[in-house]
C-alpha cells in the first residue's frame, strides 16, 4: 500500500467528511421530499436521487461540522432521524401553502356545482377537485419563476447554523396548530369572492320561486352559477400572484422560525 494510504489521518478525515456529507444529504432529502414539484412522482426517482446527492456536495464544504461525530450506528441513525425531522418540517411549509390553495378550489367548487367532479390526479394520486387542480398547478408554477427552490436551499444551509448537527429540536405544537390555521383562513380568503357572489345567487333564485314557481330552478341553477363562478374564477386567477407571493416570500422565514 502506498505511504500516503497507509496513513491512519487520511483515513480518519476522508470517514469524517463522508459522515458529514451523510448527515447533509439525509436533511437535504427530507426537504425535496416534502417541497412540492421536486418530491412528487412526476419526476423519476433516479433524478430526484442524483439531484439530492449532487446537490448535498455542492452544499457540504460550507455546513459547520458538528462539535461531536456519532461514535456508533445507533448514535448514527438516531442523528439520521433528526436530520430527515428537520428536512422534512422545512419543506411541509410549503406543502401546506399549496393544501391551502386545493382547500381553496375545493371551496370554490363546493359554491359552483363541481364538487362531484372530482378526478384522481396522478402527481399525489389524490382525488382533487377542477379549481384546486388549476389553483394547485399556478402555486407550483410561481415557486419556480419566484426562485423560491433556491431560497429554501439557501435557508437550509442556515438552518444547520440554527439547528446544528446532531442537536434535538422540539416543535411548538401550537405555533404549527397556528400556522396551519392562517394558511387555511388564507384559502378562506381566496375562495371567499366566489361564495359570496354565489350566495347571493341562492338568495335571489330562492326569491324567484317564491313569485314565480313554475320556473324550473334547477335547470337554471346550474349554468348560472357556473357561469358566474368561472367568470370570478378568472378575475381570482388574474390576483392570484399578488395572492400568493407574500406567502411565497415568507415561506424560507417562517420554515426557519419553526426550527428555533
Amino acid at each position: 500500500m502506498p505511504p500516503v494510504l497507509d496513513n491512519p489521518a487520511l483515513w480518519t478525515l476522508t470517514q469524517g467528511k463522508v459522515l458529514l456529507w451523510l448527515i447533509v444529504v439525509t436533511r437535504l432529502t427530507g426537504l425535496m421530499t416534502t417541497f412540492p414539484g421536486l418530491g412528487q412522482e412526476r419526476i423519476p426517482l433516479p433524478i430526484r436521487a442524483s439531484a439530492a446527492i449532487l446537490l448535498s456536495l455542492a452544499i457540504a464544504p460550507v455546513i459547520p461540522a458538528p462539535a461531536r461525530m456519532p461514535s456508533g450506528v445507533w448514535e448514527l441513525v438516531g442523528m439520521l432521524v433528526i436530520e430527515l425531522a428537520a428536512g422534512l418540517l422545512l419543506g411541509v411549509l410549503v406543502s401546506w401553502i399549496v393544501e391551502a390553495v386545493a382547500f381553496a378550489g375545493q371551496l370554490m367548487d363546493f359554491q359552483m356545482g363541481f364538487s362531484f367532479v372530482q378526478f384522481i390526479d396522478p402527481a399525489t394520486s389524490h382525488p382533487v377537485s377542477i379549481s384546486g387542480s388549476i389553483l394547485g398547478q399556478l402555486v407550483i408554477l410561481f415557486l419556480f419563476i419566484s426562485n423560491l427552490h433556491h431560497h429554501m436551499l439557501l435557508a437550509l444551509v442556515e438552518s444547520f447554523r440554527i439547528l446544528p448537527m446532531g442537536q434535538g429540536f422540539s416543535a411548538a405544537p401550537m405555533a404549527i396548530v397556528l400556522m396551519v390555521g392562517q394558511l387555511l383562513m388564507r384559502g378562506l380568503q381566496l375562495a371567499f369572492p366566489i361564495m359570496v357572489a354565489l350566495f347571493f345567487v341562492d338568495v335571489i333564485e330562492g326569491i324567484s320561486s317564491k313569485f314565480m314557481p313554475q320556473l324550473q330552478l334547477i335547470q337554471l341553477a346550474f349554468p348560472i352559477k357556473i357561469s358566474i363562478g368561472l367568470a370570478i374564477l378568472g378575475y381570482v386567477i388574474r390576483e392570484f400572484p399578488a395572492w400568493i407571493e407574500p406567502l411565497l416570500e415568507s415561506a424560507p422565514r417562517e420554515a426557519l422560525r419553526l426550527l428555533r
